[in-house]
């Protein structure tokens, strides 16, 4: 699993770019992407028309893979995109970020993908520019965030313009993150029960429990910046509700992040409860194997003081002696009882 640090990354200055109004249809297409088409306005995708235009009504999206060759070179040698954004998209393992520029905005976040056991793993990255009328986004990697944004558009409830599409992005990719977060919750309340209730835990369990809620932390804390970030940045086409939108998102991941520290300290405390039932059940069978010893202390005395053997009972030639000293050693124990429990050690 890559843990690679993330960190927040932003241009205080914007940054110029070459992008002029209106994009050929033909050149997109050129790129080879997984799919393609123009938001129609409607909530719904349509094909790109190789003859026609992408504008700011009806934005053109190409979703690329970069085990395309093809379209690598396509990013390399075309000039709707600036030197910087063919340099981000490229590069294989990036840090969260947002970068803006005159017309639209670089943004590279870290998403999961569900797995069979609910749990985030692994991480993927997806790295998307935006402008006003052209989405460019792209992967080293399957995220399943992609295809529900597909989904909806070809269900008629995806969004209708480029900064609709930033927000359901957003709010999928958070959603993924956020779905995660809930199951390994629910394996925390798993843990706990079993520790309480059963007595039973796994140290291997909780450690891997342990990792993945550190590790959606490291993930959701710097996103959770990037949308305050991109909140706040003056954008022709990012409009005061698509601001909030956003806003929104980025107080949906601080939420979270809170949770998973009340999580964490719920994880050390129960790794401190635990600890203590290990500790009480050592104490116990140390308690038990003592008084055992205590008991038969005084009748391994007796025995090895009077030299017992089969051959060597005393009075072994009376026909009453065996069973004297058989009454003797239980006098001794039953002494032996008593005093414990006078003592209130039993």
């Amino acid at each position: 699993m890559n843990e690679t640090s993330l960190t927040v990354e932003s241009t205080q200055n914007v940054v110029k770019s070459t992008n002029v109004l209106p994009i050929k249809n033909a050149l997109l297409i050129a790129s080879n992407p997984l799919y393609c088409g123009q938001l129609d306005g409607n909530g719904k995708i349509i094909s790109l028309d190789p003859n026609g235009e992408s504008t700011t009504k009806q934005p053109g999206w190409l979703h690329l893979d970069f085990a395309s060759q093809e379209t690598i070179d396509w990013i390399n040698s075309t000039d709707i995109l600036p030197e910087l954004v063919k340099e981000e998209l490229i590069k294989p393992n990036q840090i969260a970020k947002e970068v803006r520029f005159d017309r639209g905005i670089l943004v590279i976040l870290k998403g999961v993908n569900i797995t069979p056991n609910s749990l985030p793993d692994p991480i993927v990255n997806f790295r998307f520019y935006i402008t006003d009328n052209l989405i460019i986004s792209a992967r080293h990697q399957r995220i399943d965030a992609v295809g529900l944004l597909k989904d909806r558009l070809d269900k008629g409830i995806g969004p209708v313009d480029v900064a609709d599409w930033l927000i359901q992005i957003s709010e999928i990719i958070s959603d993924q993150l956020n779905l995660s977060f809930d199951n390994v919750h629910n394996k925390i309340v798993k843990l706990e029960d079993e520790a309480v209730n059963q007595r039973t835990f796994s140290y291997k369990e909780i450690g891997r429990v342990r990792k993945q809620l550190i590790l959606l932390r490291r993930l959701l804390s710097p996103q959770r910046d990037i949308f305050v970030r991109i909140s706040t940045e003056r954008i022709s086409w990012i409009d005061d509700n698509d601001r909030q939108h956003l806003h929104d998102i980025s107080n949906q991941q601080n939420h979270y992040i809170s949770d998973i520290d009340s999580c964490l300290l719920r994880l050390g405390s129960l790794m401190e409860q635990i600890n203590g039932l290990l500790a009480e059940s050592t104490n116990k069978r140390i308690y038990l194997m003592t008084l055992v010893t205590l008991i038969f202390m005084p009748i391994t005395f007796l025995t090895s003081l009077l030299g017992v053997n089969l051959a060597g009972i005393p009075f072994s030639e009376e026909y009453w002696g065996f069973g004297a000293f058989i009454g003797l050693i239980a006098v001794v124990c039953l002494g032996s009882i008593i005093w414990l429990k006078s003592k209130k050690w039993m």
